[in-house]
């Protein structure tokens, strides 16, 4: 039998907020997650439609509450995608968002994998590489993801892909 400690498991979201709110009442020490992917309320409308329904102010409301009640790390996931949310200007405001936690929320960068029907593609490995290190000088704490499952069409995002997105890669 696999036995881990609650500490050890972090649990993701693309920002649920009554689900988040119903995690930071259990009395499991658990990690958070979020899917972010923008700091911007437009983009994010587009990248990840449920904020239409949760908005970004909602959203790191809500994190800031779970990280009060339950004291462990908040962090979001953030999917690189080259022309879209890869610009200095996404990474501080990026930063302003982290910073509205306490301690400020972790950050995980990772190239969008390559997926049927979505009209864009992942930042390159120095985009990701030069997107860390300007929030990294913006005081947050990040951690460059590798993608994993591609070469089988099992990475993030892959699995649902197939139907077809629209989302052009201008901002």
């Amino acid at each position: 039998l696999f036995r881990s400690s609650a500490r050890h498991l972090t649990i993701s979201t693309v920002g649920i907020i009554p689900g988040i709110r119903a995690l930071a009442q259990r009395p499991l020490p658990v990690n958070l997650a979020v899917s972010l992917h923008a700091a911007r309320d437009p983009l994010r409308d587009r990248l990840v439609p449920i904020n239409k329904r949760y908005p970004l102010a909602d959203l790191v409301q809500e994190c800031a509450d779970y990280l009060r009640v339950k004291n462990r790390r908040v962090s979001f996931e953030w999917a690189m995608i080259e022309g879209v949310n890869d610009q200095p200007q996404d990474a501080k405001e990026l930063a302003r968002l982290c910073k509205r936690l306490r301690p400020s929320a972790h950050v995980n960068l990772i190239p969008l994998n390559p997926t049927p029907g979505w009209p864009t593609k992942g930042t390159s490995a120095q985009g990701v590489r030069d997107f860390a290190e300007q929030l990294e000088d913006l005081g947050i704490n990040v951690t460059i993801r590798r993608n994993r499952g591609t070469d089988i069409d099992a990475a993030c995002g892959q699995l649902a892909a197939g139907q077809p997105i629209k989302l052009s890669s201008k901002r």
